[in-house]
């Protein structure tokens, strides 16, 4: 060190030794609020070369530091004449008993506990920094030799400091006791409040609980009239149906009838309006018949339970083509489907899929000179997606949202006959196993008809 040491000025000085900025930073900031003036070293040599300048009043030191700990630098500030009245107060965690002898061996002063209570340190300087301007503050120079561990330890601190230390750790502890107790006490009264919070917190559930078993005994209640009211509903519907199927079918078949006895048996009386007149109420007549079938079949899918299989879906498209053409349509019709996997599905309802598909594309597409009909297949890990193309009418987009719905035509049924309901058919079929249909097209250049079917593992059904 220099031998010439600046003494401190009026405001009290005290070094901080300690190698983590944070705390450093803490220590600073309480010092100097309780107007005390800080000066910070981040470890034990640069405490040296600090104090070979300057003289404080109180040393504060953390003990685990790089390059020099705590109790070397509070040996060399008290083996030096110079700094050897500089009281040193360590900053430990006083987890080890070792530090307890290493600080007594060193010539510590005080012991504080980590995490240090702020108003116990201020206390604690107050204190040391009072001792130290009595007559009395010395340094005893006469060592007592201990035992400790099995090696034994020279203390060079004198007895009574040795004793000042000891109830300064004593008190310390209290300090510290106290401080878990007041927590203890705290976490007694938070506990105590938790389990009041749970118990009206249970007591709500138990409330709750009882109005939704009131509730779920209600909803059961209302479901259970719903049903009985929709199989009511159902019920009749079933009987209209019948009633349609008898009741306007009859007479249709007899409308039919007697105007074909018309035609045969008075055709010279009738002449060419007549004639004309009985085959549009013939016509009239077979267009309702169908779409009477139509209605209820439409009306039927809903409740037809489905028997699912595995469907080759290849060989069925085939069929159906070969079913809803005329042989001298096949001759000019370009018929291709690829090789298109297998689905899993009620055959008799895709069966009906692919016939009001297929007839379509078949029919759209015969005013063309060469039609043509492309059936393909996407696949993904989550669905099969079926498509139906043709160079047909096609329609335009702007209508695709009223294609599957019922009676919606795109084209006039003098151009293409038609009831209006195989699309929507073939959309209720395609839901019922929990799959999609939609389409794409332009006017004059034909459209493409598509339909999804979940792959096996991922299939719900409706």
């Amino acid at each position: 060190m220099s031998k010439k040491v600046k003494d401190s000025d009026s405001m009290t000085d005290i070094l901080i030794v300690e190698d983590s900025a944070t705390q450093a930073a803490q220590i600073k900031y309480l010092l100097e609020s309780h107007h005390y003036k800080a000066e910070v070293t981040q470890n034990g040599q640069q405490a040296l070369v600090w104090l070979s300048k300057h003289k404080p009043s109180l040393v504060i030191s953390d003990i685990v530091m790089p390059e020099m700990n705590g109790f070397e630098l509070c040996e060399k500030i008290k083996s030096d004449e110079r700094t050897e009245d500089i009281p040193v107060i360590l900053l430990t965690s006083l987890s080890d008993p070792d530090e307890v002898i290493e600080g007594l061996s060193c010539g510590a002063d005080s012991f504080i506990t980590k995490p240090y209570n702020k108003e116990y340190l201020i206390s604690n300087i107050k204190k040391i920094l009072a001792e130290k301007a009595t007559p009395e503050y010395k340094r005893e120079t006469v060592g007592i030799e201990i035992n400790y561990g099995g090696k034994k330890r020279l203390i060079r601190t004198g007895q009574q400091k040795v004793v000042k230390l000891l109830l300064n750790i004593y008190q310390g502890a209290i300090h510290q006791n106290n401080e878990l107790i007041q927590t203890r006490d705290e976490l007694r009264l938070l506990n105590e409040r938790l389990e009041d919070l749970v118990e009206e917190r249970t007591m709500e559930l138990k409330k709750n609980e009882k109005k939704i078993l009131a509730f779920n005994a209600e909803l059961g209640q209302r479901v259970a009239e719903r049903t009985a009211q929709l199989q009511a509903v159902n019920k009749e519907l079933e009987t209209f149906s019948y009633s349609v199927s008898h009741d306007l079918k009859a007479p249709l078949r007899a409308i039919n009838g007697f105007t074909g006895i018309l035609i045969e048996e008075y055709q010279n009386k009738l002449g060419a309006d007549g004639q004309r007149i009985c085959d549009v109420i013939k016509s009239s007549a077979i267009q309702m018949s169908r779409l009477i079938e139509d209605l209820l079949a439409f009306s039927h899918l809903n409740r037809t339970e489905l028997h699912m299989s595995v469907i080759d879906m290849k060989a069925m498209a085939n069929s159906i083509y070969y079913e809803y053409s005329l042989p001298e349509q096949r001759e000019n019709i370009s018929f291709n489907v690829r090789d298109i996997p297998r689905a899993f599905g009620d055959p008799s309802l895709i069966k009906q899929v692919w016939a009001n598909l297929i007839s379509n594309a078949v029919k759209f597409s015969s005013k063309k000179d060469h039609p043509e009909i492309n059936i393909g297949c996407e696949a993904d890990k989550n669905e099969i997606i079926y498509s139906i193309s043709d160079n047909g009418a096609g329609f335009d987009m702007q209508y695709a949202d009223k294609l599957f719905c019922v009676f919606q035509r795109l084209h006039d049924s003098a151009e293409f006959e038609g009831t209006g309901i195989g699309l929507a058919i073939v959309n209720r079929i395609v839901n019922r196993h929990g799959g999609r249909v939609w389409a794409t097209g332009e006017p004059d250049k034909g459209a493409i008809f598509y339909f999804s079917l979940p792959q096996r593992k991922k299939r719900k059904i409706k």
